[in-house]
């Protein structure tokens, strides 16, 4: 009887061991996963401050002319809002 006990112990045993390998290796499949995907994060952010340095001047002068008209013509469009609420009423 020991001799089947002890098998069945043994079986156990490797069993466990088993999963217990097949873990550790889908943890550093994950964590390699991880790294790789840290370098590819890290890669892309440097990417897009290089596109975002090199607007042309032009450009930005452009878009910064723009807000600024925008912000005047809500100003005015604010004000002509509220002279009317307050002849309307």
């Amino acid at each position: 009887m020991e001799d089947s006990s002890s098998r069945i112990s043994l079986s156990a045993e490797k069993a466990s061991s088993e999963i217990l390998e097949e873990l550790q290796k889908q943890h550093e499949e994950k964590t390699s996963r991880i790294e790789e995907l840290k370098r590819q994060i890290e890669s892309a952010k440097l990417s897009l401050e290089k596109r975002k340095n090199k607007i042309p001047a032009e450009k930005m002068e452009a878009f910064k002319s723009l807000s600024e008209k925008y912000i005047v013509m809500r100003e005015e469009h604010n004000s002509l809002l509220a002279h009317d609420e307050e002849f309307g009423k």
